[in-house]
């Protein structure tokens, strides 16, 4: 029986029917309980994560109703920092019996209190707020819950009797965050200061966050095991999820148990005259060990931490910044429906210019594409490789090492968001394509604006990087870059390619890259990414078999690009000075287009993985959305030099239909089809050479038309 069948009598369990939270929304609401045994319970119905307060707060379990099994095989603290030279366990709660499964009986008379540990002083919940402001535009569901649903548990403790006078009034707080529908959790701490200290007091201590979160796990669950947990955290840089042996193994002769630690890759002592905040861990449990469904989650939680990535518009990059050319293009924009201008690298744009005419210029052509409805932005390296000749030293990060840039807390980080705010606003500009951001490099300055020296340089370029994101971002600006800045309002990064695929000739370029395509979005969502279109050449002196001009001989290599990458909902740079050079190639670039914003929310959605591309015969990929009246829409290439023909099999599980389907061929007649036992069903297809065609799938309600059955 079919992969769909086992994860539905899986999630039955044992006679504990519990929805699909993939294929359904839960109408449950997170909520803190307390239980019989007197512990409180953090649970949305389909996880939960238990505390005891006594002997001392700790957790006690982290289970999946889904999988009808706890994550916990021991105890762990919630967290370590040190503060000077102590480093204090955060949680003084030990269980005091072997450590290769939890005996839950043998627990109950055997925890104790590690005195040298910050103890529990209270708790409090509150609703989620949001790390930045947030509304839906560019495509974005108009529907979506900002900030996330869910209830966060916040839980203070302070430093044991035993410590220092000076550590005695620092407080750290773990928050516990989990979200209404999703078998997720974040958690994350914060460090600060008593009110009553002198401001000298709070600058001689020096706090190190060594450890976010500590688990000690069951196999399954673990990375070495069926990785029923995927951990990620909020930063690109400056972090590690690591999964061990867990040290302890020696108490259980013959165990070699898993553990899990999220902690700073480069540790660092930061000054307590601030309160400090470390980044957050996001932990989800799977119900499934399958890639699709498990990707499936990862997407969900994307979206739902980071719904400004949802944004897709159409794009193109320009590689001529002369206002001639620009406004041709401006033009030709308007007529096919692509959305938004990117002044390319190498194209004479210079978001850093502080020349009058040349501003009063690029606005007065930005004010044209803005009067037909087409936003306007440019390429800037913002700190990586920046240390050429001309920019001011007093910026440099001194990394001792071959990596080179601008140092993210120094005074650059104030002169260049000066200076993109400022351009900005005169030119009427709402987009950044920030090339090169904090890369995660260390800097031994001791004279920059926010940082005392090498130790909390990281820290502090890393905060500053994400501020700076969420600046741009709440002033209502889109932001390209590449590293995975999504959680502090960036919108889109490098969908995984590499640069020297486009130095292919056209064909193999499509292919290798839809290939890349199938394997990424396994990973992220389609909006997520952007793939590069070389209309003229790209950075790798590829010659006229690998660029797509001129764009009226190659016609058919430039319907597929659009083609895969519009019917993927992958945003993909077209890099050149115009689009259509023929009325025909303007025909073809305006029909995608169109079919792009006909079908623009499913097309949005998340793909399920039909047939990956190998170039002998048909690939498929398909979107789904329970949510949406079109349920699914299947995009069939074949990409071989003669006549495909097979029975292609779509799984519409996730589609959330159960016995029957609409379905249609681009716009032809729907024909109802009976789903079988494992909610497939198989469409005979049928393509000429190089030819493109795609299925839409439909809820059948009262359908009076054609019905077949395939098994």
């Amino acid at each position: 029986m079919g992969h769909y069948v086992m994860v539905f009598l899986a999630l039955i369990g044992l006679g504990h029917s519990i929805p699909d939270w993939l294929t359904t929304d839960i109408t449950m609401t997170t909520e803190l309980t307390k239980t019989e045994r007197g512990t409180l319970r953090l649970t949305n119905g389909i996880i939960y994560r238990e505390f005891t307060m006594m002997p001392d707060f700790g957790t006690l379990d982290f289970y999946s109703k889904e999988k009808q099994s706890s994550v916990l095989r021991a105890l762990s603290p919630e967290a370590v920092i040190t503060i000077g030279d102590h480093q204090y366990n955060i949680s003084g709660l030990e269980g005091k019996i072997p450590r290769a499964y939890l005996n839950r009986t043998a627990l109950a008379s055997a925890l104790t209190v590690n005195t040298n540990s910050f103890h529990y002083v209270t708790h409090r919940t509150m609703q989620p707020e949001a790390p930045y402001k947030y509304k839906p535009r560019r495509g974005a569901p108009k529907d979506l819950a900002w900030p996330p649903r869910g209830l966060r548990l916040d839980v203070m403790f302070r430093a044991p009797s035993s410590a220092p006078k000076e550590h005695q009034n620092v407080k750290v707080v773990v928050h516990f965050e989990m979200y209404d529908g999703i078998p997720l959790l974040a958690k994350w701490l914060s460090v600060y200061y008593g009110d009553h200290w002198a401001n000298t007091d709070r600058a001689t201590l020096e706090v190190s966050i060594d450890v976010i979160e500590q688990l000690a796990v069951n196999w399954q669950w673990s990375e070495q095991g069926y990785n029923w947990m995927d951990v990620q955290t909020d930063q690109p840089h400056n972090r590690e999820v690591i999964w061990d042996t867990d040290p302890s193994q020696t108490e259980m002769p013959g165990s070699f148990e898993p553990r899990l630690i999220c902690r700073y890759s480069h540790p660092s002592k930061l000054p307590l005259d601030q309160p400090l905040d470390s980044f957050r861990v996001h932990e989800m449990l799977h119900g499934s060990s399958s890639p699709e469904r498990i990707g499936l989650a990862k997407r969900r939680r994307l979206r739902l931490l980071a719904p400004q990535t949802q944004e897709n518009p159409i794009f193109f990059h320009m590689v001529d910044s002369n206002s001639l050319a620009v406004r041709k293009l401006i033009d030709q924009m308007e007529e096919v429906g692509f959305e938004m201008l990117i002044y390319s690298f190498k194209s004479g744009f210079d978001f850093e210019s502080t020349n009058e005419t040349y501003i009063e210029n690029l606005a007065q052509d930005v004010a044209y594409a803005n009067s037909k409805g087409i936003e306007v932005g440019g390429h800037d390296l913002l700190v990586w490789d920046k240390d050429k000749e001309g920019f001011p030293s007093k910026w440099v990060a001194d990394t001792k090492s071959s990596y080179h840039g601008a140092c993210m807390a120094s005074g650059w980080y104030d002169h260049i968001l000066e200076q993109y705010t400022s351009i900005m606003k005169r030119t009427g500009m709402t987009m950044i394509e920030a090339d090169g951001p904090y890369p995660g490099y260390g800097c031994y300055s001791s004279n920059h604006s926010y940082h005392k020296g090498y130790q909390d340089s990281v820290y502090m370029q890393t905060k500053l990087q994400g501020q700076f994101f969420k600046v741009l971002h709440e002033r209502g600006v889109y932001i390209n870059q590449p590293d995975a800045y999504f959680f502090y309002g960036a919108n889109k990064a490098v969908m995984g390619y590499k640069e020297s695929q486009y130095a292919l000739p056209r064909w193999q370029d499509l292919s290798v890259s839809r290939q890349g395509m199938f394997d990424d979005t396994f990973q992220f969502t389609p909006t997520i990414g952007w793939m590069i279109v070389p209309l003229v050449d790209y950075k790798t002196q590829a010659g006229a078999d690998g660029m797509f001009e001129p764009l009226s001989e190659n016609i058919k290599s430039y319907e597929w690009a659009l083609a895969q990458y519009l019917g993927a909902g992958v945003a993909a740079c077209y890099r050149g000075f115009r689009l259509y050079d023929t009325n025909e190639t303007k025909v073809v670039v305006k029909k995608w287009v169109d079919f792009y914003k006909k079908y623009r929310e499913i097309l949005s959605s998340d793909i399920i993985h039909v047939r990956r591309p190998d170039m002998q015969s048909l690939d498929c990929f398909m979107h789904v959305n329970h949510r949406l009246s079109h349920r699914a829409l299947a995009m069939v290439f074949n990409p071989t030099l003669h006549t495909q023909a097979m029975n292609l099999t779509l799984p519409l599980y996730y589609t959330g239909l159960n016995d029957k389907a609409l379905i249609r061929r681009e716009e032809g007649q729907l024909v109802e089809f009976l789903l079988n036992r494992d909610y497939k069903m198989e469409v005979e297809v049928e393509l000429e050479p190089l030819e493109i065609t795609w299925f839409v799938v439909e809820q059948s309600d009262s359908f009076c038309g054609n019905s077949l059955f395939v098994g």
